[in-house]
């Protein structure tokens, strides 16, 4: 005998499954932190490379990003097969579009950018890690990201030259320091 389904028990039923899938996804910080630490090292690296006038080698450091991505990808794909449910393939999604496209835009278009590249990087990853603190409905994430998305706009504003120490301030104060924040809450419940 089939058991019929009243618009309220099928709200009921919707909620539910929400509440788990949100449970199930538990931010523990690292990416964060890991993400904070290695946009902070790069970015204030190229600041005192040009202030040292190594012009022609600023951008070295940049090059370790990529091993950054694919560090997140093997996290997320681990966290995905641990506990995989619609929200954490949603960050996993979201992050790898706006990667993808930081990476993209700053290996390829860094010369049609100039001095408009930090600012835009910093409104993208703001933009990333507002629908990332909105999918696990943290305060905490979603204020870094509107945080990281006013610094990009207050960015435009800032000369060029100060632009790598710009984004590493901002990657320490908008990610490392709130992946630092979910860490230890979460270490702290355990």
């Amino acid at each position: 005998m089939e058991q019929e389904f009243t618009p309220e028990k099928s709200l009921e039923l919707i909620t539910q499954v929400i509440r788990q899938a949100k449970s199930k996804f538990e931010e523990d910080g690292v990416i964060y932190m890991m993400w904070g630490i290695l946009l902070f090292g790069t970015s204030t690296t190229q600041y005192f490379l040009l202030q040292n006038g190594y012009f022609k080698s600023h951008f070295y450091p940049y090059f370790i990003l990529p091993l950054g991505m694919v560090v997140s990808i093997l996290y997320y794909r681990n966290k995905q097969k641990r506990k995989g449910n619609q929200i954490s393939s949603m960050i996993s999604v979201t992050w790898g579009v706006v990667g993808f496209n930081l990476m993209f835009m700053g290996f390829f278009f860094w010369n049609a950018l100039q001095s408009n590249m930090v600012p835009v990087m910093l409104i993208l990853m703001g933009i990333g890690t507002f629908v990332s603190g909105k999918a696990i409905n943290s305060r905490l994430i979603m204020g870094a990201g509107l945080l990281l998305n006013i610094t990009g706009f207050v960015g435009f504003q800032f000369a060029l030259a100060s632009h790598p120490l710009l984004l590493g301030i901002s990657s320490l104060l908008f990610i490392f320091v709130p992946g630092l924040i979910i860490w230890i809450k979460k270490k702290k419940n355990v």
